[in-house]
């Protein structure tokens, strides 16, 4: 009987897979949290009252007719 000589393997190494740790893309840009100054015009009939406006108006047609 034929001696059971082991096969050789085949010349398969493992090469280390192709995964290389590039550095994540996630800079850290200065967040953008501007601080302008808000935008709150003080108009004189939009922060008025109803009362004020109501008067206004009742004043303006008065003053029409």
């Amino acid at each position: 009987t034929t001696p059971h000589t082991p096969r050789p393997q085949p010349h398969t190494p493992h090469p280390t897979p192709y995964t290389p740790n590039p550095t994540p893309h996630t800079p850290h840009p200065t967040p953008h949290t501007l601080h302008p100054t808000p935008y709150t015009p003080h108009p004189t009939q939009a922060i008025a009252p109803s009362r004020y406006l109501h008067q206004l108006q009742e004043g303006e047609e008065v003053g029409r007719y």
